[in-house]
């Protein structure tokens, strides 16, 4: 782990583990607050290293210093989810792969449609000679045991994700402070279109609408294509919800569409295509894409209940067309 004043999360980060692990290697990385004084209570190993604005650097700092076999990757915002802490041993030594993805589950507030959002990403992982993170910003591990032809699998493991439910753990200050991290790596790689989607992306966290969109289609017309499943799909998610916001009804539909072409299922997809049918006087086909939202088990209870009342409404008003 790498950390910096997370006192108010990380006693829950570190409780998901005790027990699961065989040591925790946690770098401060200048904390003012008791981030120190609750690691070491927890029995880890400390390590301080200097902020030169690099994850992977301090990343690789807590790399060299583990011990073990394998390593599992948690921000202090994270927690093992209590059902994946009993299984982790047993995959550990049944596992051929390399690299294993884990689903991290982004819990999300009542605002947003979605209760969560689940990621699969490289998080447990072997040690391995001259293993590496790389990126100063969104470091991965992964293209370094790609490079030395690993193989990476997913387990059924998930770590609950608390952050973007609770916005202080990623306040304003984080977001410019990555942005301008986003504008520097830019500046030395200005076609590369996972930068510019991760630059809308904190863009539209910061609020500033019409940037992150115009950050967001140059990651599209930089190709799409050449970004993971994951990252594509919340582009085109990202690229709706904007659209739609600014009353582009046919754009916020085409982005849509093309996210809904990757995962039928989709419920932000769904959401926003159904609303732009439905502001485009297209009361059927929005009646339609409605109806498949309905049932999605990852629906916030409070939306459900508005989506009854938009269906029936739907419902009403095609029967008097009739």
């Amino acid at each position: 782990m790498i950390v910096k004043d997370e006192a108010p999360w990380l006693p829950r980060c570190l409780d998901s583990v005790t027990g699961c692990v065989d040591e925790i290697v946690v770098v401060d990385t200048g904390s003012s607050d008791d981030t120190p004084a609750i690691a070491t209570a927890h029995g880890a190993i400390l390590l301080h290293h200097p902020w030169v604005d690099d994850f992977a650097e301090a990343r690789n700092v807590a790399l060299a210093r583990a011990s073990g076999e394998w390593i599992l990757q948690l921000d202090a915002d994270e927690e093992l989810e209590a059902a994946s802490r009993p299984r982790l041993q047993a995959l550990l030594h049944e596992s051929s792969a390399d690299g294993l993805r884990l689903r991290v589950r982004s819990l999300l507030p009542p605002h947003d449609p979605q209760q969560y959002e689940d990621d699969w990403i490289v998080r447990l992982f072997r040690q391995g000679p001259g293993l590496r993170y790389e990126g100063r910003l969104h470091e991965q591990i992964r293209p370094s045991i790609e490079q030395r032809g690993g193989r990476i699998l997913n387990a059924d493991l998930t770590i609950l994700h608390h952050g973007y439910a609770q916005p202080t753990a990623q306040g304003t200050d984080r977001r410019h402070r990555n942005l301008a991290q986003l504008d520097r790596m830019l500046a030395a790689a200005p076609d590369d279109p996972y930068l510019h989607y991760q630059r809308g992306a904190t863009l539209h966290a910061l609020g500033q609408q019409a940037a992150a969109a115009a950050a967001l289609r140059q990651a599209l017309a930089l190709g799409a294509a050449g970004l993971g499943g994951g990252v594509r799909i919340r582009l085109y998610r990202r690229l709706a919800q904007l659209a739609l916001a600014a009353e582009e009804y046919p754009a916020a539909l085409q982005h849509a569409t093309a996210g809904l072409a990757q995962e039928p299922d989709d419920l932000l997809c769904l959401w926003v295509a159904a609303l732009a049918r439905m502001f485009q006087g297209e009361a059927a086909e929005a009646l339609l894409l409605f109806r498949q939202v309905r049932p999605a088990p990852t629906l916030q209870p409070s939306w459900g209940r508005d989506l009854d009342a938009v269906i029936a409404a739907c419902e009403h008003a095609l029967s008097k067309s009739r």
